[in-house]
C-alpha cells in the first residue's frame, strides 16, 4: 500500500463513480440498494475532499456501509 492515504481522483474514477450511481438507480428498493447508495455516498463525499471520519482508519461504524 501507498504510504500516502491521498486518493488520486482521475477521470477514469470518477466515471466509475457516475457508473455505479446508474446501476444503483436500476436496484429494486432494499437493504442492498441502500448499502450501495451509502457506499456511493462515502465515495462521492470523499472524491470532493471533504475529511473521512478517523481520517479514514477505520471504516465508520453504524453507517449505510458497515454495520
Amino acid at each position: 500500500m501507498a504510504r500516502s492515504k491521498m486518493i488520486r481522483v482521475t477521470p477514469n474514477v470518477k466515471k466509475c463513480l457516475e457508473e455505479l450511481k446508474a446501476a444503483v438507480k436500476s436496484m429494486r428498493s432494499g437493504s442492498w440498494k441502500k448499502r450501495a447508495e451509502g457506499a456511493i455516498l462515502y465515495l462521492d463525499k470523499t472524491f470532493k475532499g471533504k475529511p473521512q471520519p478517523k481520517k479514514g482508519a477505520i471504516c465508520p461504524g453504524g453507517s449505510l456501509i458497515i454495520r
